[in-house]
């Protein structure tokens, strides 16, 4: 690819999914030159707050590995320098990394990203190389073209079909063994099992229900039980609300 001025692909560890709110513990950064050279960023950060530790299970940073670190203030004046007037990279970097690093340059009290960079989020471009419909699925996994797409007992038929690919590759793939419905479901839950239907909220692997959407992610229920009862005066399932009525007294 020509580029027309550098160009920085990066990634961040942070303590959390809400880009307001969050902080960035671990930030990585390749900066690539237009005559073909590289300058390389990695450090870790001192957020200023507890990391949460379903966030700690996921990138393997704790508070104690941080406290040493910089923090983003006193890294914020030389890193938007060094970022300022380039091109950004990353993956889901639109939906999450960019506008969380714009936020944490304000925290520290300067500009956000203003140049108005061309942004490269290769999950939106493999997104869109590589379209997740039924019929793009279906074609892509079996070569054929899904007969009457989107008539409903053909795109069972189809799912079912998908369905019979994916299964031996994930025996094969899976750490633990998979051989029924409740293996594959909880293979995808991952650590933290869903509480509800809708997965609003889950159960961590100590029992405690959180969140799992919101100002308030991954909080205790019962901990929290404002955000709780504000959803169940709202337009959410009415089994999420029965199911947060059993906790919130």
């Amino acid at each position: 690819m020509k580029l027309e001025k550098p160009i920085i692909f990066f990634d961040e560890e942070t303590t959390g999914t809400n880009t307001e709110t969050d902080r960035i513990v671990e930030l990585a950064c390749i900066k690539y030159f237009p005559d073909g050279s590289t300058e390389e960023k990695y450090t870790l950060i001192n957020p200023e707050i507890p990391i949460p530790t379903e966030a700690s299970g996921v990138h393997g940073i704790t508070d104690d590995k941080v406290q040493n670190s910089p923090t983003f203030k006193q890294l914020a004046s030389s890193m938007r320098d060094w970022f300022k007037d380039c091109d950004l990279a990353g993956f889901n970097s639109n939906r999450f990394d960019v506008p969380l690093l714009s936020a944490e340059f304000e925290r520290a009290g300067l500009e956000g990203i203003n140049w108005e960079p061309n942004l490269y989020d290769i999950l939106t471009l493999y997104r869109k190389l590589f379209p997740n419909t039924l019929s793009d699925v279906y074609k892509r996994l079996t070569g054929k073209t899904l007969e009457r797409a989107h008539g409903a007992i053909f795109d069972v038929k189809g799912t079912k079909e998908i369905a019979d690919i994916l299964f031996p590759i994930l025996v094969e793939q899976a750490e633990t063994p998979i051989e029924t419905v409740k293996d594959v479901d909880e293979y995808l839950q991952g650590e933290n099992k869903r509480f509800d239907l809708s997965a609003k909220l889950y159960k961590d692997s100590e029992g405690i229900v959180r969140y799992n959407f919101g100002k308030d992610k991954d909080k205790s229920v019962v901990d929290n039980p404002g955000f709780g009862k504000w959803m169940i005066n709202n337009d959410f399932p009415q089994e999420t609300k029965n199911k947060l009525k059993t906790i919130i007294k």
